[in-house]
């Protein structure tokens, strides 16, 4: 495998080139994109360890999305035999590359499927030179709802930021790439991939995953059936519940600008 450095903002490949090898991240952050009826539209963001641009040469077709870094990037080049020996054969590279390839057909799909319009820059925070930085924390509110469950305080530190469901006394599926897991016993509101958190056109956003029940976010219902996929968040206090309206999964998301 050939070792090669892309700097911050460019592009690695385009939609629509012709495809000849894989990429393995081994340091950086890479956005996937693909082009829809509403423009650009993000279909994942990858680190290391996770593998993109495999299924253009495996096909033998044209790149289907466009591939860029989002800060100074090193990937090894994979050719397809090289596929075969250093990832399909390798359990280890494996798991990471099945989880991250169902990730990203999920949030294809739903971006090709559905009416939903993208987000509004709504409450955005002020366009400056200097990258803005913010403090992102999630919040559980069960006690409000009497529900016993483990209470939940965490600062983001990682984006997308992925929540989804677990059975009691499971561990996380191999199919899903949460980041927070929730167990449900009974009332299942929460899908195995729910929804996640990302900042996205200038402000944070709440994206669905592709739930069956979708969230309540500051009162707007987010999900495929409701027409809507993701919705801004604004700075401050914002309401997230998981599920049905009256559901007992109530977080409040606290985006906070830092000097």
């Amino acid at each position: 495998m050939v070792t090669e450095h892309y700097r911050q903002e460019q592009v690695i490949f385009q939609e629509g080139e012709k495809s000849q090898e894989a990429y393995f991240i081994v340091n950086g952050l890479v956005e996937i994109a693909i082009h829809t009826a509403h423009g650009q539209q993000t279909v994942g963001r990858l680190g290391p360890g996770e593998i993109f641009g495999e299924m253009g040469m495996i096909m033998d077709r044209p790149r289907s999305a466009t591939a860029t870094a989002l800060e100074n990037t090193t990937v090894e080049t994979i050719n397809e035999a090289e596929f075969e020996t250093q990832i399909i054969q390798r359990s280890d590279r494996l798991h990471v590359y099945l989880a991250t390839l169902f990730e990203r057909i999920r949030k294809t799909d739903l971006l090709l499927n559905t009416n939903s319009q993208p987000p509004a820059p709504a409450a955005a925070p002020p366009t400056t030179k200097k990258k803005p930085s913010f403090r992102v924390r999630l919040l559980s509110h069960y006690h409000a709802s009497d529900m016993k469950h483990l209470p939940i305080d965490t600062t983001i530190t990682k984006l997308p930021f992925r929540l989804g469901r677990s059975l009691p006394g499971s561990s996380n599926s191999p199919l899903a790439r949460n980041d927070l897991v929730i167990e449900e016993h009974e009332s299942q509101d929460i899908s195995r991939n729910h929804c996640e958190i990302d900042f996205e056109f200038g402000h944070f956003i709440v994206r669905d995953s592709g739930s069956r029940l979708g969230s309540w976010v500051n009162g707007t219902h987010v999900s495929v059936d409701a027409g809507r996929i993701s919705t801004p968040l604004e700075l401050g206090e914002n309401t997230l519940v998981l599920g049905n309206r009256d559901s007992p999964h109530r977080f409040s998301i606290t985006v906070e600008a830092m000097d």
